[in-house]
């Protein structure tokens, strides 16, 4: 059993309490979901059950946090190791190693266990939760999903009693995402107790035993499950909540037409591309997007989306087929001056020391009004001389759009712009994608988020190993095709 204890927490530097007199019970074999808009706490409150609270966070620490009558606070983080496990939402965070078996055996061996106690442990994981598949291959040949089946591996391996999840689902596609269900609801049935952080709730609603609602650092609201899945739409919307019934949008969906009477043209012809001593990953694709289009490109995980998206702005070059803008064959250099990519993470492109100046830098005439115009239009006027480091992640994103509105790319790339992110963040950064729209720009979707989808795109492009893909203007019909794909 867990329990907090009028617990709050300041972090050192800063002058407010980021969690206020939290008090809260988990049984022993519960599984709870902690979510609430961003910076809402949850995080924090995590940190403060693994040890990284305050052994790497330090801060001013009120009340108590303990562990079947044992307080957490006063254990060392090796100590811990063995208690509380946490997988976070981006895997290659965690891991230590090249090659998923010794990735698996790092956390005994650090821990001090015996070679066949260690092997004993590896062994376990992978008959427990079916990874023989994996093992002795590359930490880089794995996709998301499987690095975070690894990631479980090795926390599992050290048989803690407590299993934290830092937003699981955010880089998964749908096949992966039940997979960790069945996992998550493997580690229940077993009697472990788990905590999850999230902002996707649909594969959760079968599984969640007790939901909180954490509003500026305290609980606001407890629900069972029946009452966390039957939250009035409004009031859901509110508290900043996604939908827990994601397959329900596409009944009420209403296309969005482009009347394509002017404007740009991008168009792909017979595309394939193959990595070195690698079967072809894209075969024959062909497609046609015009000024306006907001252009969903789905597919599961190692499907060629992320190659796609390189070839199409100039990192990668085709093995056969062509790019053409407006008539015009391009080389991959002029399609990356044609085009913009805002990446899943924001911290690889972002590397100006203001926000003003990240979206000047490589500008060569004057844009200081057009700069200006840019972060009133995104409310990042507030940030301008702010570093790009210490914003939120929703802000960064905001940034990196910034720039490529200042760049005037008439052809913008999305690759999950909405992992992990809240309600809000996601209807803001669907706002400013159909603002972009509205200008004429021609604009890519890489998403395994069925809400973004079906609030943001007006066509889809599906990639599934099929031989020859094309686009599809998206309906109701077409919607409801794919939500049976995922949701059943």
């Amino acid at each position: 059993m867990i329990t907090f204890e009028n617990f709050s927490f300041r972090y050192e530097e800063r002058d407010e309490f980021t969690l206020r007199d939290i008090n809260l019970t988990v049984q022993t074999g519960e599984l709870i979901l902690l979510t609430g808009r961003s910076g809402c706490g949850k995080t924090t409150l995590i940190r403060s059950l693994n040890g990284l609270i305050p052994h790497f966070y330090p801060g001013e620490i009120k009340g108590n946090i303990s562990l079947d009558g044992q307080s957490l606070l006063e254990l060392k983080p090796s100590e811990l190791a063995g208690k509380v496990g946490t997988v976070f939402q981006d895997p290659r965070s965690q891991f230590f190693m090249t090659d998923t078996t010794r990735e698996l055996a790092f956390g005994c061996e650090n821990m001090g266990f015996s070679r066949e106690k260690t092997i004993d442990r590896i062994a376990k994981s992978v008959t427990d939760l079916k990874l023989s598949g994996y093992l002795n291959r590359s930490i880089f040949d794995l996709s998301s999903g499987e690095k975070q089946q690894i990631a479980i591996g090795s926390v599992y391996a050290l048989l803690p009693k407590v299993y934290i999840f830092d937003e699981p689902s955010a880089n998964l596609d749908y096949d992966a995402t039940k997979r960790l269900a069945e996992i998550m609801k493997h580690l229940k049935q077993d009697g472990y107790t788990i905590l999850v952080v999230e902002h996707r709730f649909y594969y959760l609603k079968e599984l969640v035993d007790r939901a909180f609602l954490i509003q500026k650092g305290g609980i606001k609201q407890e629900f069972t499950r029946e009452q966390f899945c039957r939250i009035p739409d409004g009031i859901r919307i509110s508290y900043g909540l996604r939908t827990v019934y994601p397959e329900r949008d596409a009944r009420e969906y209403k296309a969005k037409l482009n009347v394509h009477e002017s404007g740009s043209v991008l168009k792909v012809e017979g595309l394939s591309f193959a990595y070195r001593k690698e079967p072809d990953i894209l075969r024959n694709i062909n497609f046609e997007a015009h000024g306006g289009d907001v252009i969903g490109i789905l597919g599961h995980n190692g499907a060629g989306k992320t190659t796609l998206l390189s070839i199409m702005t100039g990192l990668l070059k085709e093995k056969s087929g062509a790019v053409y803008y407006n008539g015009k064959k391009l080389s991959p250099r002029q399609r990356r001056n044609l085009s913009y990519l805002v990446m899943q993470d924001t911290d690889y492109q972002l590397f100006a020391s203001s926000v003003e100046e990240e979206l000047s830098l490589g500008m060569k005439e004057d844009c200081a009004e057009k700069v200006t115009e840019t972060l009133d239009a995104l409310e990042l006027n507030a940030y301008r001389e702010c570093h790009p480091a210490s914003l939120s992640g929703g802000q960064k994103q905001r940034v990196t759009i910034g720039a490529a509105i200042v760049k005037d790319s008439p052809v913008i790339y999305f690759d999950e712009p909405t992992s992990g992110l809240d309600y809000d963040s996601m209807v803001r950064v669907s706002r400013l994608i159909e603002q972009l729209a509205g200008a004429g720009v021609i604009i890519f979707v890489v998403s395994h988020d069925f809400e973004f989808i079906t609030r943001t795109c007006s066509e889809v492009l599906q990639l599934d190993g099929q031989d020859s893909i094309k686009n599809q203007i998206l309906t109701p019909e077409i919607l409801l095709s794919l939500s049976k794909q995922y949701f059943n």
